[in-house]
């Protein structure tokens, strides 16, 4: 059984190119059965692949599309597939459509992977992940930021921590280390930093 990665992909390039990509996808879900046998469903990337010209079966397409949608000549797509992001699917995209610029953001927490590619934060600006569950006071927080002091003043405006520290990891860990050896039945937490990755 894989990790399962879950990856937010926002497309951007010519209208045409963009809307075509978008019917092709909008097609498979419309369809009554999958387009190829499978079992992940009518939004399997194979099928993806398959309805784009390509041979599934030399593209590692192993997850499906959740969810969907087109907004002001940006195409959404969030995926669940294992172990990671789908770069052979995403490069076999590009090569299909030029003009197509494919910007992408990753969790995979099994193995502690959370990257994306765009380093000028244009689509995906937040750069930290904030998991923090404290049972006994029913405070369960999973937020992303675009910067530490954003997560320290979080934590403060929830009353997690009180006092002020160094807009690091280090001292956050810290603070959150020293809390959940208080009550380790209580606290669970994970603060992860999305690495900017070029492909």
């Amino acid at each position: 059984m894989p990790n399962w990665a879950y990856t937010l992909y926002k497309v951007r390039g010519s209208e045409s190119e963009v809307a075509a990509l978008h019917k092709t996808i909008q097609n498979l879900d419309q369809r009554e059965e999958s387009l190829l046998p499978n079992g992940f469903g009518k939004l399997w990337l194979g099928n993806l692949v398959h309805a784009l010209g390509g041979d599934w079966e030399k593209t590692y397409c192993r997850g499906h599309i959740l969810d969907y949608s087109l907004e002001n000549g940006i195409l959404k797509i969030n995926t669940e597939t294992a172990w990671g992001e789908m770069s052979d699917v995403r490069h076999f995209i590009e090569q299909k459509y030029p003009s197509l610029q494919i910007f992408f953001q990753t969790e995979e927490c099994g193995m502690c992977i959370f990257q994306t590619n765009d380093a000028t934060g244009e689509y995906f600006p937040e750069r930290w992940l904030l998991d923090y569950n404290d049972e006994k006071k029913n405070v369960f927080i999973w937020e992303y930021f675009t910067d530490l002091p954003a997560v320290i003043q979080y934590l403060k405006d929830n009353g997690v921590i009180e006092k002020d520290i160094q807009p690091t990891k280090e001292a956050i860990v810290a603070v959150l280390s020293e809390i959940e050896e208080e009550r380790p039945d209580d606290i669970s937490w994970m603060l992860e930093e999305f690495v900017v990755v070029d492909d």
